[in-house]
């Protein structure tokens, strides 16, 4: 014989062995902690046999700590960030990827410094692609091969600042020509 009983939570049918009467145990559907009753009551339809179909949650379901709100429950928070339920002991969170380990903090804000720096030109680098624009070229492609992203975009600004002065040449030279 067993137990059968509805989850008060999420609706889903439960059969438990007669042992488990009147003991609390973990719904597999919702995973709250469900009341099962201490002795099994009878519709005319369940007496030919099992006709609920409900699921076997068994005593390898039975979770005593998490049926009396004891460390099972505690195995998860929500993020403060996102509201999402996590691990309660989450170095980062998985939907949102806020940190919450400081030195994991520290080791992303760290590397998110090194790259920012690698990212932007710095004004010493605007000024080098633009007036030495072949030199600059060599340099921007130097540190592409080392993996830097700036470096691409010295690349590119050198060969904008050659082109551009290259057109600023031939202006000129066609303006003096033109007297």
């Amino acid at each position: 014989m067993s137990i059968s009983c509805q989850c008060p939570h999420c609706g889903k049918r439960l059969k438990a062995p007669d042992s488990a009467a009147g003991k609390k145990a973990k719904c597999p559907g919702c995973g709250k902690a469900v009341q099962l009753p201490q002795e099994q009551v009878f519709d005319a339809e369940e007496v030919g046999g099992d006709a609920g179909g409900g699921e076997d949650i068994g005593l390898q379901n039975f979770d005593e700590s998490a049926a009396y709100g004891g460390p099972a429950e505690e195995e998860r928070r929500p993020c403060p960030a996102c509201g999402e339920m996590i691990m309660a002991k989450a170095a980062k969170c998985r939907y949102c990827g806020e940190i919450f380990d400081e030195t994991l903090k520290r080791k992303e804000k760290k590397q998110k410094a090194v790259s920012d720096d690698d990212v932007d030109l710095t004004p010493g680098d605007w000024v080098f692609c633009i007036l030495c624009g072949g030199i600059a070229c060599i340099f921007g492609i130097v540190y592409a091969i080392q993996g830097k992203p700036k470096g691409w975009k010295m690349v590119g600004v050198s060969v904008l600042a050659s082109i551009i002065w290259s057109v600023v040449r031939v202006v000129l030279e066609m303006a003096m020509q033109g007297k």
